[in-house]
């Protein structure tokens, strides 16, 4: 049984141990028979089937799951967080009571916009002008002009609340998971619930549009088991016909296990293979099933249809659908072993869409996984595998098209075929056949994949291109995950190792390697490599005269390429996570709008009152240089507007009111992850402060003003504040925990006039610490007048160090800014869990995860403990002026009364749940007095490339919906 446990899927702890590893080697033999060929273990190939996951893989989806059931405490885990979508108050018996006890306000979810995730593909919208249709894996769908303008889209929620699938109990989670779009298929087992033909168009309702079908698991995993009507079934798959024109689902049916469908001569085909589901009945059978439909009002109903039934259930899936053209279709479903003495099969046949009529069928002992057509030669081209139990080895054959006639043409072993690509690369006419393969080292690692193309007539070798495994890298190096054939070329999409054990690259999931190459020989054309494209597609499409490459990168932008010389043509951003915004009126209605960025290199203006009044409308967007971490407000020209300063990944841009990019300050290739702003000079226009190697300001324009080095190597600079006219920073060793460094760390004061030092301690001792390891990174200062502390002119610095136990934690020092002299110490946030700081009228608040300290206007020092999960906070106004401690987690935000801060404790008033979430903004959007709070989610790459800059590493894995919500107190 191969099991992938479901305990903990939802949140698990942070990673901060220095030298952070994410990925484990297991000990592994290589099975080897007298004869050389490889074969596996059952463990072996549960490992690499895992392991190496097409990129649009939402999770290590289970192969085999009949084997078992769900365990009882694997399904207890899945219900973490649960609750009403918007909002709730908490019962009287769980928070503070008594005459002075706040109000629970009612938390209301207003508008909300959805961002696209998981791995995209683009599909041309036939008989348009260049329009085409984006398929994301985890459950966004899209269609768009040539230009990138958005027709339609549908989301989670749209799509949710049609399919209408409450939990099955209490105990599971309220809130759906993402929908997982069947896109991909797994190279090393034919039995897993994933395909390559997970999505198609055609046009069901006679409008000439094309409609986009698709089929997408739900309650799977994450588990979350659901009631659908009167199906017997708790999960399963969603097969959903969308209207091309308009979006609007036309036809939706749920299936136990269609991971295949085709739309071919108005005929919707789907392949059902119930063995994959646990809540289906095990009388039912893997079946084929061709739909005709009736179109009126909106909607298609059934006309007719016609069933091909395979007999089996156990052990028994469908691989692959092929169009062959006049209303035939090439269909193939295997049969696993399910005893010691049972054998293998793969079937493939051909039938004809009008009535499901086979027209021949042919069965051996090999897996069936891709079948393409060969036209000009009259062949069904099939790519096969052997069990990997038995061989690790792929054939290629061929099948003749009236006769079924199968006919080997090449043999690999001790090689993993990933994908088969037919098309003519050679300009004859005829067809080659391209196939990418993996080759794996003795502990079952892949150490090189090889693009391989072949002549159609006898599949023999014309060239290859064999990409090694990174020299750093003892892991799985890159696979090509698809190829296709234009224009005499063949395109190679690969994910890139390069880096896989850093945070920008963590375990391969972020770069991809986009390779064109000449048909004739295999050279390489042109290469990209990095947050470039995606790792499982491009699209080729003809623009004019000339060819072009569409493909949507691992930051959600579409990116357009050139065939010919890889010239980029365009970038559009598409919003995916939004983690940083702020409030201002844009387009001058007197209510407050939204821009905010995140994933994407898009930054994203959202009108406010539509937001209020329960709708998404985008009034601008803008794109920047990378993923946007960080968005604040300043007037950096002193026209009295303020403009958008964002931290753009690799640069510093400046966004006008208007949405036009003025400026971009070039980070030099370091992260630009955090600004700071503020007048320096007294000019009366704010400059930019901008913390990576050095400690640099610039004006409104991007002209450097002065630039600060620290007086040591290899740092880098933690997030700045600026007050009194000077800028406030520390500093950590980017080899914080290399024992044999010197690990520089420092606090400094310098003018913001010149970025002169005013103080600087090199060698700070914070008080309770046996070692100091560096600085907090984010939130690490935080300069007010509102501290206790020397008259106003105070500045927190925030520590990582170690406590006398040997273990990591947090020291704040309390700071005179204009001297530097240490006046208090107290606890701080744990590693790399600082959240922010900010002020109000009983002091100033720092807030971590799980905590909340208050450094008070009284002089005194508090710490409490939130009974639920917070990692960011702030001040909020609701009805009658009360003023609540809002704080913001993964699952949504709690209200909390700020009184409480002293009390030890700070107990939920009310929440507003939004899973996926973590941070927020604040305000008063329609200036009735009370505030708004935007819920966003958080930078979970950019945190962990943050905690790299200090040698370490940070990691939470959240599954969930992912969107931007508008909550409104009443």
């Amino acid at each position: 049984m191969n099991k992938t446990s479901r305990r903990g899927v939802r949140l698990a702890s942070a990673l901060v141990t220095a030298g952070l590893v994410l990925c484990a080697v297991p000990a592994v033999a290589v099975a080897d028979d007298d004869n050389g060929v490889l074969s596996l273990t059952d463990t072996q190939a549960k490992d690499l089937s895992e392991r190496l996951q097409h990129p649009a893989a939402n999770t290590a989806q289970k192969t085999d799951p009949q084997h078992a059931s769900p365990e009882a405490d694997d399904t207890a885990g899945a219900g973490t967080a649960t609750g009403a979508p918007d909002s709730g108050a908490t019962a009287p018996g769980t928070r503070a009571s008594g005459a002075d006890a706040l109000a629970a306000p009612k938390v209301t979810a207003s508008g909300y916009t959805e961002g696209v995730t998981g791995m995209a593909a683009t599909v041309p919208v036939a008989g348009s002008d260049g329009d085409y249709f984006t398929v994301h894996a985890r459950g966004n769908l899209t269609r768009r002009t040539a230009v990138g303008k958005q027709v339609w889209t549908r989301d989670n929620n749209s799509l949710y609340k049609e399919w209408d699938l409450p939990a099955l109990s209490p105990r599971y989670s309220k809130e759906p998971y993402p929908a997982q779009i069947t896109m991909g298929f797994n190279a090393v087992t034919p039995f897993a619930p994933t395909s390559d033909n997970g999505y198609d168009t055609g046009d069901l309702t006679g409008d000439g549009v094309p409609d986009l079908v698709f089929t997408a698991d739900v309650g799977t995993y994450p588990y979350r088991p659901f009631v659908h009507g009167d199906s017997t079934l708790h999960t399963g798959t969603f097969v959903t016909v969308l209207d091309g024109a308009s979006g609007k689902t036309l036809w939706t049916k749920l299936y136990a296990g269609a991971y295949q469908v085709a739309l071919v001569d108005k005929t919707l085909v789907v392949a059902d293979t119930p063995y994959y589901n646990t809540s289906a009945s095990t009388s039912s059978t893997s079946t084929l099933t061709g739909i005709r439909f009736d179109y009126a009002d909106g909607k298609l109903t059934t006309a007719d249809s016609w069933t091909y039934d395979t007999g089996q259930f156990k052990g028994a899936a469908w691989s692959t659908l092929t169009p062959l053209g006049g209303g035939l279709v090439a269909a193939s479903w295997n049969k696993r072993k399910t005893s010691a003495t049972d054998t293998t099969a793969g079937h493939t046949l051909v039938f004809d869409v009008a009535d499901g009529s086979v027209k021949w069928q042919s069965t051996n002992s090999l897996y069936s996984r891709q079948l393409h057509l060969d036209a000009s030669r009259g062949r069904l081209v099939a790519l096969e595998m052997a069990d990997v139990n038995d061989a690790v080895e792929y054939e290629i054959v061929s099948y003749d098209l009236k006769t079924g006639d199968r006919t080997t043409l090449g043999k690999r072993t001790n090689a993993l075929a990933i994908d088969l690509e037919v098309g003519d690369i050679r300009g004859d006419s005829k067809p080659e056949y391209t196939v990418s393969e993996d080759t794996f080292d003795e502990s079952i690692f892949v150490n090189a994949n090889t693009v391989r193309a072949l002549d159609g007539s006898d599949a023999s070798v014309l060239w290859q291109r064999t990409v090694k495994r990174d020299p750093d890298n003892t892991l799985d190096g890159a696979t090509a995950w698809n190829l296709s054939a234009v224009d005499g070329k063949i395109v190679a999409s690969y994910k890139d190792d390069k880096g896989l054990d850093y945070a920008e690259n963590r375990g391969a999931s972020r770069f991809a390697r986009l390779a064109v190459l000449k048909g004739d020989n295999g050279a390489v054309n042109w290469e990209k490599r990095g947050v470039v494209a995606s790792q499982a597609w491009a699209q080729p499409f003809r623009q004019g005269k000339e060819w072009r490459l569409r493909t949507v990168d691992t930051d959600q932008n579409i990116r357009v390429y050139n065939l010919d010389g890889g010239k980029q043509q365009s970038i559009l951003p598409v919003q995916s996570q939004l983690w940083s915004a702020v409030l201002m009126d844009v387009n001058g209605d007197g209510t407050k709008d939204i821009v905010a960025g995140g994933q994407s290199s898009g930054v994203f203006a959202y009108d406010g009152a539509a937001m209020l009044a329960g709708k998404a409308k985008l009034l601008w967007q803008a794109t920047v240089s990378g993923q946007v971490h960080k968005i604040v407000k300043a007037d950096v020209d002193g026209d009295g507007t303020d403009e958008f300063v964002v931290a753009a990944d690799t640069a510093t841009a400046v966004v006008s009111a208007q949405g036009k990019v003025k400026t971009q300050i070039d980070g030099g290739g370091q992260l630009v992850w955090t600004v700071t702003t503020g007048d320096l000079n007294g000019d009366g226009n704010d400059e930019i402060v901008v913390p990576t190697d050095k400690l640099r300001a610039y004006d409104g324009r991007g002209k450097q003003q002065w630039a600060y080095t620290a007086p040591a190597d290899n740092v880098a600079f933690a997030e700045a504040s600026i007050a009194d006219g000077q800028v406030y920073a520390q500093y950590g060793s980017r080899d914080a925990f290399d024992v044999n460094s010197g690990k520089p760390t420092g606090a400094l004061a310098v003018k913001g006039s010149n970025g002169t030092a005013v103080w600087v301690d090199s060698a700070p001792k914070p008080e309770g610490a046996a070692g100091l390891i560096g600085a907090q990174m984010r939130a690490a200062t935080f300069a007010s007048s509102k501290f206790p502390y020397a008259d106003g002119h105070a500045v927190a610095v925030s520590w990582l160090v170690r406590n006398e136990k040997n273990n990591l934690g947090g020291v704040t020092e309390i700071r005179d800014g204009r001297t530097g002299k240490v006046l208090k110490t107290t606890e701080g946030a744990g590693p790399w869990q600082s959240g922010n700081w900010f002020t109000g009228p009983d002091g100033v608040y720092s807030v971590s995860t799980g905590t909340v300290k208050l450094y008070g206007a009284d002089g005194q020092y508090y710490k409490a403990s939130a009974t639920g999960e917070i990692h960011t906070g702030g001040l909020v106004t609701g009805p009658n002026g009360v003023s609540y401690l809002a704080g913001a987690g993964q699952t949504g935000f709690d209200l909390m009364d700020p009184a409480q801060a002293k009390t030890g404790w700070l107990y939920r008033i009310a929440y507003g749940n939004m899973l996926g979430s973590r941070e927020f903004v604040s305000g008063d959007l329609d200036g009735d007095g009370v505030d708004e709070i935007v819920s966003l989610n958080f930078d979970d790459t950019g945190m962990d490339r943050v905690a790299e800059l200090q040698d370490g590493g940070y990691s939470v894995p959240y599954t969930a919906i992912r969107q931007m919500t508008v909550f409104t107190l009443s």
